[in-house]
């Protein structure tokens, strides 16, 4: 994933960088949905939104307001000011992360799947395997099930068709194909079953 500039890590000084014993943020999740869908580069551009979140950093700022003009959250209310409140720094919950990526795959919430079942929907729509469920419904939800699920889902074929989401990638221009080629058949992974 970092090598196709999916996934950056964090800026701490120790280990790996990656920090992928810790729980994944709310705004960490909604950039690595924004990477999945190509749109990294439109959101960093964005200016068209008068959206104020009370908190969200100056730095991610335009992905948040990028994607709540877009439908992709909803955010989390409103402050007494009538902010709308993003909830930055919330802990990404599974069944978040899941509606995220069943969003990037295509899928419609309300028709495909639902937020509050979107981990047991993802199973019936073949999204999933029966251990990755478990996975995500007994195992605190960590920036490593996080890395996990991006990449293996860059191989699941999109809603209604027979592209995958990294082929999509590649067609955006978002991910070198060469590149990409090279890190998926690097690796000997296999899934959990």
């Amino acid at each position: 994933l970092k090598t196709m500039g999916l996934f950056r890590g964090s800026t701490t000084a120790y280990g790996s960088g990656y920090d992928l014993e810790n729980a994944p943020t709310r705004l960490e999740g909604l950039i690595m949905f924004l990477r999945l869908m190509g749109e990294e580069d439109a959101a960093l551009a964005y200016t068209g939104s008068s959206v104020i979140f009370a908190d969200v950093p100056d730095w991610a700022n335009a992905y948040a307001t990028y994607a709540y003009d877009k439908g992709y959250t909803k955010g989390q209310g409103t402050d007494e000011q009538g902010r709308v409140q993003f909830g930055s720094l919330g802990q990404l919950a599974a069944r978040d992360y899941m509606t995220f990526l069943l969003r990037a795959l295509g899928y419609q919430e309300g028709s495909d799947f639902h937020w509050n079942s979107a981990i047991a929907d993802s199973q019936t729509l073949n999204v999933l395997t029966s251990g990755e469920v478990s996975l995500l419904t007994e195992k605190p939800f960590l920036r490593a099930q996080v890395v996990y699920l991006s990449y293996f889902l860059l191989s699941a074929k999109t809603a209604g068709g027979e592209v995958t989401l990294l082929n999509r990638l590649v067609a955006a221009k978002a991910v070198d194909r060469t590149v990409a080629q090279s890190a998926m058949h690097g690796l000997d992974l296999q899934r959990l079953q």
